[in-house]
C-alpha cells in the first residue's frame, strides 16, 4: 500500500491541451511563479504572465503547499499554465530550484506571487533587445510603495554589484543553463538570489543591461521588511570574495543606515518618506 502525499499537480504540456505556436518569435522562456499563501495578490501575476504578447512562454507555477485559496485560482487558469505543482517546501529559494528542475526554455525568470511585467509587451521587448553574447539580462523595476506612489528603481552596471543588489531578480532573465549549474543555496534566509547572481559575475558569465523597465514589484517583499538581515546575508557573500577594509566599512554604514531607516519609518510620515524615496531615485 502506497502511502498518501501531499503532493498535487496538473501539467498541460503532457496532455497536449495546449500547444505553442509553431511560429514562433523567438527562444522559448520560462516564467516561474513561486507562491505560499498568495490568494490575495497571485491572479495578478498569473495575468501579467498570460497576458504577454511573447507568444513562446512556458509557464511554471510552484505553490508551498498553501492553505488558504491559492489552489482555486492555480485550477482557474489550469488550461493555460503549462506545469503547476503544490507540495511542502524548504522555503522560497527551495521552490525556485523546483523550478529550475522543472524549466525547459531556453531563458527563465521569476515572477513571484505580487509581482507584474511591466507591460503587456515586457518579455517581447527584452527578448528583442540587443543582448549580444549574455548569459544574463536584467532591467529596471517599478516599486510601488502605495497605491498614490510608485518610483522607477533603475539599474546599475554590474560593476556596482559588491555594493548589493543592483537590480531585482524579477527584472532578470538568465540561461536556463547557468541556473541548472548554480542554482540557488538553501543557506540564506532572504539572501539567496543575490548569491546566485554574485556568483553568477564571479565565474564570468556575460550580463547585459538593458536600458528597459521589465517588472513592478510591491514594496514590502522579504528583503524590504527583514532589511537588516538582508544587508547582513548580502555582506556575507560578498566578503567570500572580496574581503577588504573597503568592502566591511561600507556594509557597516550600509547596515547602520538601515537600522536609521526602520527609526525613520515609525516617526516620519509616509508622504514624506516617499519625498526622500523620489529624491534618491531621479
Amino acid at each position: 500500500m502506497t502511502k498518501p502525499t501531499n503532493r498535487i499537480e496538473g501539467e498541460v504540456r503532457t496532455r497536449n491541451q495546449y500547444r505553442k505556436p509553431s511560429n514562433t518569435e523567438g527562444p522559448l522562456v520560462s516564467i516561474i511563479t513561486v507562491v505560499r499563501n498568495g490568494q490575495a495578490h497571485l491572479e495578478q501575476t498569473i495575468k501579467s504572465v498570460l497576458n504577454q504578447t511573447y507568444n513562446n512562454i512556458e509557464y511554471i507555477v510552484i505553490d508551498g503547499a498553501s492553505s488558504d485559496g491559492t489552489l482555486d485560482i492555480i485550477r482557474g487558469y489550469h488550461d493555460r499554465i503549462d506545469y503547476w505543482v503544490s507540495e511542502p517546501d524548504k522555503g522560497i529559494y527551495d521552490a525556485m530550484n523546483k523550478g529550475v528542475d522543472l524549466a525547459t526554455g531556453g531563458w527563465i525568470n521569476f515572477m513571484n506571487a505580487g509581482d507584474r511585467f511591466y507591460q503587456t509587451d515586457t518579455v517581447q521587448r527584452v527578448m528583442s533587445s540587443d543582448c549580444g553574447t549574455a548569459d544574463l539580462v536584467y532591467g529596471h523595476c517599478q516599486m510601488v510603495y502605495d497605491p498614490d506612489f510608485s518610483l522607477i528603481w533603475k539599474a546599475k552596471e554590474i560593476t556596482d554589484l559588491w555594493k548589493g543588489m543592483i537590480f531585482r531578480h524579477q527584472s532578470l532573465f538568465t540561461k536556463t543553463s547557468v541556473c541548472k549549474r548554480l542554482y540557488f543555496s538553501l543557506d540564506y534566509k532572504i539572501g539567496a538570489d543575490f548569491a546566485f547572481i554574485f556568483s553568477c559575475y564571479q565565474n564570468k558569465f556575460k550580463f547585459s543591461n538593458i536600458d528597459l523597465v521589465v517588472s513592478s514589484v510591491s514594496a514590502g517583499g522579504l528583503s524590504d521588511t527583514n532589511i537588516i538581515l538582508a544587508w547582513k546575508e548580502t555582506r556575507r557573500v560578498v566578503v567570500q570574495y572580496h574581503n577588504t577594509l573597503k568592502v566591511n566599512i561600507y556594509y557597516r554604514w550600509m547596515i547602520l543606515l538601515a537600522y536609521l531607516k526602520i527609526a525613520a519609518k515609525k516617526i516620519l510620515p509616509s508622504k514624506i518618506r516617499n519625498r526622500a524615496r523620489s529624491l534618491k531615485y531621479r
